[in-house]
């Protein structure tokens, strides 16, 4: 009986040093995780209210004919081609002429032009007359009326005449040019050019009423087109109504845009970045790399091959980093690739 309790101690007391030599192999085979590290920096951080809508040219324009004549298109001075869809045109170019020779008759430049040097004449020997004797004042102030009668009637022959041109009142960009066969007669009040400028551009927009307190007038704006991505435009925000929808639960704005490369379209869709809040040479990192464990914000830092859990309070945000109040130095190496594996005190390898 004695040997049979000897017996099951001595299998007990193998049992117990198996497994603690169990334990130290599986502490001495603990795995290590590689992970990749960047520095907790300082950076400026703007957060936005972002938004989007359709955008429209500030000015625009569509000519049509004041008389009627036979359609010249005329030759742009930049290219030296007849103008056509897309050319940029100077405030006061001449576009399209409308060419009429009874028209151009009935105006009697020449005639009216003549008129104006023989009234001059005609004032200034009444008034040497008057100097004489020779005239009254009344015979002074007549010519003088006939003097000023006869510039008014040049003036209006050329605002006549100028009706058969058709000028550009603003620098712009050809945006549509219907066709006529050259030569052929134009009625009057038909359309011979539409223009733009959309050197700047606006954006009718509408915003969900609880970030209302965030926003207001004068806020810059970052605005981009899904086509043209690499591209950010810089606006303003101008506008603001005070009065909420009460279907949509939503509030218009007007958003401002500078677009001097002519990049952003009209009519095309854009997304706008309405910054609220600009903080500069704050601590930040990567928000992609912020978990939540237990309602708290927690990243991993390195330290002697080691990863240490951080308990962390973030401030405001962008689409790629959040600000660090409380919980990191600057220049602690923080993981960025590879914590999703991590807990507290796991061994980790650095890679470069």
């Amino acid at each position: 009986m004695n040997n049979y309790f000897k017996l099951i101690g001595v299998l007990t007391l193998g049992m117990a040093l198996y497994s603690c030599g169990g334990d130290r192999n599986n502490q001495s085979g603990e795995t290590t995780t590689p992970v990749w590290v960047d520095d907790v920096r300082q950076r400026t951080i703007e957060e936005f209210i972002t938004t989007t809508g359709t955008a429209k040219a500030t000015r625009t324009v569509e000519l049509k004919s004041e008389t009627n004549g036979d359609y010249v298109l005329q030759t742009n001075p930049k290219t030296g081609k007849p103008y056509q869809l897309g050319d940029i045109v100077e405030a006061g170019a001449v576009i399209v002429r409308l060419e009429n020779k009874e028209y151009e008759n009935n105006v009697q430049l020449e005639s009216k032009k003549l008129n104006i040097q023989i009234t001059e004449k005609e004032w200034d020997g009444q008034k040497t007359l008057l100097e004489k004797g020779g005239a009254t004042q009344k015979d002074v102030n007549n010519a003088e009326t006939a003097y000023i009668n006869a510039k008014l009637e040049l003036e209006n022959a050329y605002i006549t005449l100028g009706k058969m041109s058709v000028k550009a009142p603003f620098k712009g960009v050809i945006v549509s040019l219907p066709y006529y066969t050259p030569n052929v007669e134009v009625a009057s009040a038909q359309p011979v050019v539409g223009i733009m400028d959309y050197s700047k551009m606006y954006l009718e927009t509408q915003f969900p009423e609880n970030v209302m307190p965030k926003l207001k007038v004068g806020q810059r704006v970052y605005v981009t087109n899904y086509n043209i991505k690499s591209d950010t435009l810089k606006g303003l925000l101008t506008q603001l109504s005070p009065a909420i929808n009460e279907d949509t639960r939503t509030f218009s704005g007007y958003i401002q845009i500078d677009n001097p490369e002519l990049k952003l379209r009209p009519g095309m869709f854009a997304k706008a970045d309405v910054i609220t809040v600009r903080k500069d040479s704050v601590l930040s990192i990567p928000k992609e790399i912020v978990t939540s464990r237990r309602g708290n914000k927690i990243v991993f830092t390195v330290d002697r091959s080691a990863a240490q859990q951080k308990v962390i309070t973030v401030g405001i945000s962008d689409d790629k980093y959040v600000e660090v109040e409380k919980g990191l130095e600057k220049g602690e190496k923080v993981v960025v690739k590879g914590y999703e594996w991590l807990r507290d005190r796991s061994k980790v390898k650095v890679m470069k």
